[in-house]
């Protein structure tokens, strides 16, 4: 079993490094400790239920129960003259009723696909943020010392009970490209 050898980073609060840890440590070391659990890795989000079966019979029995209908309102005002159709049903009533179906079947089942797309459009950038977060937990450090969280080069330290929004961010932190001035400098 080899050691990790590399150095931590040292904290942008308190500038130590002798109680700096990786948090993937923490939590994998003690995953029951109340600190664990405010620093759990993200969950990943729950995948979409697809259309099943029950979702496409209940959008047929809505379009056959509309087409029902209309045949039967068809057949109350109408005055055209009646066939030899089933049940002695009027030519216009039957074309009503198939049309009815057709556009109450197509609407339904429309509104369905078009919710099943919305909710995997939604499943996938939760998804993305997801990774991303994961990805940058994975390189989060925490100071014992300060109580915070930091991604390295990061110029500021993150309370715990703000981890989420770090990790969740949209830009990375801001990564120090230049010292800050001290106060001997003078600014």
């Amino acid at each position: 079993m080899t050691a990790d050898t590399t150095p931590s980073p040292c904290c942008p609060q308190c500038g130590q490094n002798d109680m700096v840890r990786l948090v993937s440590a923490i939590v994998r070391s003690d995953p029951e400790s109340p600190l664990a659990q405010k620093l759990a890795a993200p969950r990943s989000p729950r995948p979409v239920p697809e259309i099943g079966c029950a979702t496409l019979f209940f959008g047929t029995m809505v379009s056959i129960s509309a087409a029902i209908f209309a045949v039967g309102l068809t057949e109350l005002t109408t005055t055209a003259p009646r066939t030899s159709l089933l049940f002695g049903v009027r030519d216009t009533s039957v074309f009503t009723g198939i049309i009815t179906f057709l556009f109450v079947f197509v609407g339904v089942h429309g509104m369905f696909v078009w919710r099943q797309a919305r909710l995997n459009r939604i499943f996938r950038r939760a998804f993305v943020a997801w990774h991303r977060a994961s990805e940058r937990w994975q390189q989060l450090f925490y100071c014992a010392r300060c109580d915070g969280v930091f991604l390295p080069g990061q110029t500021t330290l993150t309370p715990v009970d703000q981890m989420r929004m770090l990790i969740y961010a949209r830009r990375q932190p801001s990564q120090a490209t230049v010292a800050p001035p001290s106060r001997a400098e003078g600014g």
